[in-house]
């Protein structure tokens, strides 16, 4: 039986002008008891040290993590439809079929002031909703994952670690969210927690770790325009002076990652979105003239955004000032671990 209820989903890392094409997908519309099983089994462990609930963030990283292991013949692996996006890997099967059991009664839902909550009904908390030999695998891997990552943010950081690409790291863990909490508190003239220097460092760290395949060329063009930007903004101290200025380069700070995970989706997806190709080449590059446009008009605003500052590295310099003199491979997923 196929059931539907849009308005239901809680779809946060998705935007609405992709809602419309989401209901005609009906691999993900159908009603999954494979899938529901594994979340089941992700819940109950989960619960053990999470007595207040389990959030949807939680479970759809523990699943990813225990697909993962499992060999690619695995049918659960398939059904486990995943692509990485904003906050790194997401499933709208998971999304779908949790709703589907809070639905059914299986799951309670519990809103918090922060987020909302699941926790398995207790008279099916034990009661499988299927059973097969690969599910039994799959169970044991989604177990151990939920016992190892009892903890969401040891859980977040475990799955960027297996990101197609370094910058997960580097740009939207490391640098974004302490240079957007650095605009807040200078906008509120507050002491910040980190410093200009503590910045350009990891602004460095993005420059260097960006990715170089051909798709994601423009982007990096665009990056590069933000980065001289910054790089100007930081060593002018130009906060207490321009509040203004905080507003928009912290937006465009956010658009940057935004822009990308459009992109990356559109070529690191399991085949179940195939046909969202077209569409989602479209959004990206929709939203990529866009922010290109946006960041030359504050290029021209800000003025000089020269970096001759005599301690910058000359080697990030040169790669601001000049990205299309560099060649750079890609690192493997070995390399990104072990660099972690």
């Amino acid at each position: 039986m196929t059931r539907w209820n849009q308005g239901s989903i809680d779809r946060s890392d998705v935007t609405a002008a992709e809602d419309a094409a989401y209901t005609g997908k009906r691999w993900a519309q159908m009603s999954n008891p494979t899938v529901q099983e594994a979340i089941r089994v992700a819940i109950q462990r989960l619960s053990k040290n999470n007595r207040s609930g389990v959030t949807k963030k939680h479970i759809l990283k523990v699943l990813f993590l225990a697909r993962e292991r499992l060999p690619d013949g695995n049918p659960v692996k398939q059904d486990l439809a995943y692509y990485w996006y904003k906050e790194g890997p997401y499933s709208e099967v998971v999304y779908a079929n949790l709703n589907y059991m809070v639905a059914d009664g299986l799951v309670k839902a519990r809103k918090t002031n922060k987020s909302e909550t699941y926790s398995l009904v207790p008279e099916h908390a034990l009661q499988p909703v299927a059973s097969s030999t690969d599910l039994d695998m799959a169970k044991r891997e989604i177990a151990l994952m939920a016992s190892k990552f009892f903890n969401l943010h040891d859980a977040v950081k475990r799955t960027y670690e297996m990101a197609p690409f370094k910058w997960y790291r580097t740009y939207n863990l490391h640098f974004k969210p302490q240079f957007e909490s650095y605009c807040k508190d200078a906008l509120a003239d507050r002491e910040s927690t980190y410093t200009d220097r503590d910045m350009l460092e990891r602004l460095d760290d993005a420059v260097l770790d960006y990715p170089t395949i051909p798709e994601f060329l423009k982007h990096r063009a665009v990056f590069m325009d933000f980065a001289k930007i910054v790089n100007a903004f930081l060593r002018r101290d130009l906060h207490r002076a321009h509040k203004d200025t905080l507003e928009w380069i912290s937006d465009i700070c956010s658009d940057i990652w935004e822009t990308f995970a459009y992109g990356v989706r559109v070529h690191n997806h399991d085949s179940q979105y195939d046909s969202d190709i077209e569409k989602w080449t479209e959004m990206y590059n929709a939203k990529l003239d866009r922010l290109d446009r946006e960041t030359v008009r504050r290029m021209e605003q800000f003025g000089d955004v020269g970096v001759d500052e005599p301690d910058l590295d000359p080697e990030i310099k040169d790669m601001i000032l000049h990205p299309e003199r560099y060649e750079f491979t890609p690192l493997s997923l070995d390399e990104i671990i072990q660099d972690r």
